[in-house]
């Protein structure tokens, strides 16, 4: 049995993790793929991370549409006190599908955490509902969280992290990762002794996170996976703020659409084989050590 068949009954639902980006007006193979999950007909868009809420929440409206959702509803919290409304329980509570837009992170989660609503999402996320993010939104569902540090990110103290959502809990997420040149970010976290393993995810590019922790990847562009279990050499601890970070022997891996990710043995899952399942065909599902 395919781990992404609709036909399936997870024990908790799908959470997708977009690089940001992702195309929202021609084939838009992304978003297409995250409906078609568990058909969705109704998509709560909450778009607090963005500057600019309203204009985004149009945006998404107009794609969810396109695709054939027969209903978006659009949670426009922007202030902590905003969250626990009987209006906002009640779109949380008819969604099918829960949809983080980007901006701002940090943002996001300050505005969010520990309200009644976050946790009635986590609530229909356990029951079959599938969570997604984008960019900010992607990075904030994860524990932890990380910002700051981009192109400087194997500078020492460049690069911060607090806690997430933990939708998923131990694995760093990071996005926009080869355009925005984040892998010395996440390097830098990693290697700071607070976590072991993270994916960076490409732009128009998405995992597909099943509820055994497979993921399945979709678009167009590279997601990458880091460990630092076996790091063999690492200088964080002996280095003073703003000096440069010397890493060797962690272990990276590269991968496009269609491969399949084991997180709990942290490996190409099914050597690799296509998920025949994905509208698109996998040509790379390679490991690496570097």
């Amino acid at each position: 049995m395919d781990i992404f068949s609709v036909n399936r009954m997870p024990r908790r639902g799908f959470l997708v993790l977009i690089g940001g980006a992702e195309d929202k007006k021609d084939d838009k193979v992304v978003l297409r793929r995250v409906v078609n999950l568990n058909s969705a007909k109704s998509v709560a868009v909450i778009p607090t991370a963005s500057e600019y809420p309203a204009g985004l929440a149009d945006k998404y409206t107009i794609a969810f549409k396109e695709i054939g959702v027969e209903e978006v509803s659009i949670l426009d919290i922007r202030r902590r006190d905003e969250a626990d409304t009987p209006e906002n329980f009640e779109k949380i509570n008819k969604a099918d599908m829960i949809f983080f837009t980007g901006g701002d992170q940090v943002k996001l989660v300050s505005t969010l955490s520990g309200t009644s609503l976050l946790s009635r999402m986590r609530e229909r996320h356990n029951d079959g509902v599938t969570i997604a993010g984008t960019s900010a939104g992607a990075a904030a569902a994860s524990n932890p969280l990380l910002f700051d540090g981009d192109y400087a990110g194997l500078v020492k103290g460049s690069v911060n992290f607090g806690k997430g959502f933990g939708f998923l809990e131990g694995v760093a997420i990071d996005t926009h990762f080869v355009h925005r040149g984040r892998i010395g970010r996440l390097a830098q976290f990693l290697c700071s002794g607070f976590g072991s393993k993270g994916i960076g995810i490409g732009e128009d590019t998405a995992i597909i996170i099943s509820s055994d922790n497979i993921f399945e990847v979709v678009g167009k562009g590279i997601v990458t996976v880091v460990s630092t279990e076996d790091c063999s050499f690492n200088n964080f601890n002996a280095i003073s703020d703003n000096q440069p970070i010397v890493l060797d022997g962690i272990r990276v891996g590269f991968m496009q659409t269609g491969a399949l990710f084991d997180m709990n043995k942290w490996r190409v899952s099914d050597s690799g084989k296509v998920n025949h399942f994905s509208p698109l065909h996998a040509e790379v599902a390679a490991m690496v050590n570097v």
